[in-house]
């Protein structure tokens, strides 16, 4: 009795773990994972321009028009020289421009525009550190440094557009005005 236990364990020790029947399933299950990891990938290829855009501006929207509602009044803040009171406007608008570019940059993009779309999101991310910059200065109650610090944001603003110009964005493009 105890050699046919070890020659079924012998048997199964040559053949693997697994027997031919299983071996197929396997092999049919992996097959079909890799379909649809390939038509998924095929999928995210042939996003168009105009399919991103659309995606980024349903994004983009409702965040501008927060910026804006956190960031009124900020400019009769710094005028009224209540700078604490704007750098926690401009901290509250930093927070959700970095929140957007967060989101936004979780979407996938067109395969012909990955480059610009790199190059975009860098500027971004150099407009957010303006921003910063910016609160900061009002924070420590200095207008020549804010004033300095908001050309800089301006600056990386329009950089940032300049380079995705040819998107046609509305609410995901810079403008100052919705900042202060």
């Amino acid at each position: 009795m105890g050699g046919a236990i070890r020659g079924g364990r012998a048997r199964r020790a040559a053949r693997g773990l697994w027997g031919r029947a299983e071996a197929a399933i396997l092999l049919a299950c992996l097959a079909l994972v890799a379909c649809f990891a390939s038509g998924a990938t095929a999928a995210a290829a042939e996003l168009t321009r105009p399919d991103y855009v659309s995606q980024l501006e349903t994004i983009c929207k409702p965040d501008a028009e927060a910026t804006q509602r956190a960031v009124a009044g900020t400019r009769a803040d710094v005028r009224r020289e209540r700078f604490r009171r704007a750098a926690a406007k401009v901290t509250e608008a930093k927070r959700i421009f970095t929140g957007t570019v967060r989101s936004i940059s979780a979407v996938a993009r067109p395969a012909a525009d990955r480059a610009i779309l790199a190059r975009w999101y860098a500027a971004l991310g150099r407009e957010s550190t303006a921003l910063a910059r910016t609160a900061a200065a009002l924070r420590v109650e200095d207008l020549a440094r804010f004033q300095r610090v908001w050309a800089d944001f301006i600056h990386e603003g329009n950089k940032a557009n300049n380079v995705v110009v040819s998107f046609g964005f509305n609410y995901c493009a810079f403008k100052a005005s919705r900042f202060i």
